[in-house]
């Protein structure tokens, strides 16, 4: 690789180091992430649901798969209202459904992103292209950002580079319409990581940027009052706009989350207008052994606390040669604060947090904050290659001087991998290397050994700097593939967790509930969580594997949970062995599994006897429809059913009210023969309407204000993006001045 490389093809760069570091991904179709149960049972039945929606034309709002129906962007972490998915949904299917390759390559790209994002951030801070080529790739290809393999957390995660790139521009421009376009775009940015799919890593971005504006506000507010007041007016355009662009994803889920039961880890699940207990943060924070992490590869419990020495190292060059600028300070100051809450139950700060911020309380997992700690300590390593590597100019001089802080730290270094040594030594003595091999410790001493290397090649000139530069970048690429090697699975591992095998065990069952006829909902019935066969198969279940579920639906079979199952047209029952006496064995395959029809279960739809069952919407309980009662059923004939409509025949030997077992859910409006009529509530859950005599159309239709107007905002606030964009690219253009600083 050419020294000068890095300055003449910096993007490029970024963009071939991050494929190559996903090369599994890229290159092969041997691995996936999606091998967990979280993956395999929640999201991939999620985008197939909506990839087959996009195929089919349809912007997909309503999810009928699992527990008769739930908002689909009310849930919020399907991921449907996040722009950057949609062509990931619009790809072709294959066989029918989602594309495993299209997610992989999707999830490599969103890598891709946050690599561009950080790269343009230290350039904003006034670092040379090198550092800003060891910044993105080391953000993109370690840590958090790296080793998450849930999409929508690590989707909101890859935002905060450029949330912090337009926050600097804010701050530090000095004409007005470029802090507005800079305002703007920053709370694009926030938009776009809260349209995402998770709230968690969103709302730890806004935590560590609200903390960086209070410090310059204090700052400004000393210099004068309306110089803060204007600073603070930027920042809540920023807020108004972030608001706006989210919306699509914001004003869905408030809706829902007011209607809903959220599970937490708890023994009950929660309300929107419930605090989460403190206690329920207790398990999902950061242990102190992860910390170990930071530098050994695997060393942490539940998410990657890893950097690696080599940014480790340069972050710790950064504090010790660049103290006195003013950004070293603020993110080492940002690093040790997002490390301090990370620890949750036992950091004052997370207390502290809990109790004053709105919304902190919904953030149970304090250790998916690390990744702010890893942001800020990767802009330090930046700052410490900067002045360290940057200048390809620097003299003999110079670099003695540059260099004349290695002593200690290649003391650390081989200290570590003595230390990883001994304990290979011990672990051979006693036989115990077959068991615990400890590769993952023994590379991080190798990394540590070589580093220590390079830095005493540096520090007595021998090699040039060109070279280092070349080998600081491949160092830490390698220590960082060993760090994430195990993150994908292969998909012919026989000690694969064989998740993703699960969706396929039920192959047979799933052809079989296809050829009968509709509309039927069934229940899978066995020991562990089951994976969402319905919505990856594109049928119907009473339940499922969800986060959160309706009230009103949870509610309607709390009273006498099998009867009401089966009011919900439960028609089917997938398990190895009968659960009731009552049940029929119609179909059975190799593997044990077994189908049994509930000759007792409720139709979709039937006639209701009981009124003190009805709620009207529209005030006092509903009496009864003039003329003569009769004791006859209605004919129901479901002529078509979508996502977001139902459209039936109904004829019926007199007035009566008809029940349908569907939610009764915001969005929801009745038709009878093309006009608009009550939709009454049945048993405070369900959908009922009132049927004239005769023969009728009645319809179902999903159109909810939250959606139409929170994709209104949301289109608003990003052409508001767009201009801002085209003005600051127009605007430099014109004054002939670059977007980001030069060096």
């Amino acid at each position: 690789m050419n020294s000068d490389l890095f300055e003449r093809r910096p993007v490029i760069i970024v963009v071939v180091l991050t494929l190559l570091f996903f090369w599994k991904l890229v290159l092969s179709t041997q691995f996936t992430f999606l091998d967990l149960p979280d993956q395999a049972f929640q999201v991939l039945p999620w985008y197939q649901v909506q990839a087959k929606a996009w195929n089919e034309g349809l912007f997909p709002m309503w999810d009928p798969s699992h527990w008769t129906g739930q908002s689909l962007l009310g849930q919020m972490q399907p991921g449907g209202a996040f722009p950057l998915n949609w062509p990931l949904f619009l790809a072709p299917l294959r066989d029918g459904h989602i594309d495993l390759v299209w997610i992989h390559l999707h999830f490599v790209l969103m890598h891709v992103l946050a690599a561009l994002f950080m790269y343009g951030l230290i350039r904003q801070l006034g670092r040379g292209r090198y550092a800003a080529v060891l910044a993105g790739v080391a953000f993109a290809c370690s840590g958090f950002v790296a080793g998450t393999a849930w999409p929508q957390m690590m989707h909101g995660a890859i935002w905060i580079p450029l949330i912090f790139l337009f926050f600097h521009r804010l701050f530090g421009s000095a004409e007005a319409r470029d802090r507005l376009a800079s305002a703007a775009l920053c709370g694009g940015a926030i938009g776009m990581a809260l349209l995402s799919g998770h709230h968690q890593t969103p709302f730890y971005s806004l935590l560590a940027l609200s903390a960086l504006f209070l410090y310059l506000l204090a700052g400004r507010f000393r210099e004068s009052p309306s110089a803060a007041a204007k600073f603070a007016g930027l920042f809540g355009l920023a807020a108004a706009v972030s608001f706006c662009v989210a919306a699509l994803q914001l004003l869905p889920a408030i809706e829902y989350g007011q209607l809903s039961y959220r599970w937490i880890g708890t023994e009950d699940p929660v309300t929107m207008g419930q605090a989460v207990p403190y206690y329920a943060h207790t398990k999902l924070r950061l242990f102190a052994a992860s910390l170990l992490g930071a530098f050994v590869p695997t060393a942490h419990f539940q998410v990657s606390t890893f950097s690696g020495f080599v940014c480790l190292t340069l972050a710790v060059r950064a504090l010790l040669k660049c103290w006195r600028q003013r950004w070293v300070r603020v993110y080492a100051a940002l690093a040790a604060g997002a490390l301090v809450f990370c620890f949750g139950f036992f950091s004052l700060l997370h207390g502290w947090i809990y109790a004053l911020v709105p919304f902190a309380d919904t953030a149970r997992s304090a250790s998916r904050g690390v990744f702010v700690f890893q942001f800020a300590v990767i802009v330090l390593a930046a700052y410490g290659a900067d002045g360290l590597l940057g200048n390809l100019s620097a003299g003999r001089d110079t670099r003695k001087e540059d260099w004349n802080w290695v002593a200690p730290v290649q003391k650390v270094l081989i200290g570590f991998a003595g230390v990883a040594w001994v304990v290979l030594f011990v672990q051979y003595s006693f036989a115990r290397m077959e068991d615990k091999p400890s590769d993952q410790v023994m590379i991080a001493s190798l990394v540590a050994l070589v580093l220590a290397a390079l830095l005493e090649a540096g520090r007595r000139g021998a090699m040039k700097i060109g070279g280092l530069r070349v080998a600081f970048v491949l160092l830490m690429v390698f220590e960082m593939g060993v760090a994430h090697s195990i993150a994908l699975t292969h998909r012919e591992d026989p000690l694969r967790p064989g998740f993703l095998d699960r969706l396929d065990e039920l192959n047979g069952v799933a052809k079989f509930l296809k050829s009968q006829p509709g509309p039927f909902r069934f229940e899978i019935r066995a020991e562990g969580v089951q994976p969402n066969l319905a919505g990856w198969q594109g049928l119907e279940m009473v339940d499922g594997f969800l986060a959160s579920v309706n009230t009103d639906i949870h509610d309607f079979l709390t009273p006498d949970w099998q009867q009401r199952r089966l009011m919900l047209n439960m028609v089917y029952t997938v398990a190895r062995e009968k659960t009731r006496d009552a049940q029929q064995e119609v179909y059975s395959d190799a593997g044990g599994w077994k189908v049994f029809r509930n000759p007792d279960a409720y139709p979709r739809a039937w006639t209701l006897r009981d009124l003190a069952a009805l709620e009207d919407p529209r005030g006092p309980r509903a009496g009864p429809l003039e003329g003569e009662p009769c004791e006859g059923d209605a004919q129901i004939e479901f002529e078509r059913s979508t996502l977001h409509s139902v459209e039936t025949t109904i004829e019926a030997p007199c007035a009566m009210y008809v029940v349908f077992s569907d939610p009764h859910f915001p969005g929801w409006e009745a038709e009878l023969d093309g006009r608009p009529v009550t939709l009454y509530r049945a048993y405070h859950a369900l959908r009922a309407v009132a049927v004239p005599a005769g023969k009728h159309s009645v319809s179902f239709y999903y159109r909810p204000w939250t959606v139409y107007l929170g994709g209104t905002l949301t289109a608003l606030g990003l052409l508001g993006c767009l201009a801002a964009i085209w003005f600051a690219w127009w605007r430099r253009a014109a004054v002939r001045t670059p977007l980001f600083i030069r060096r």
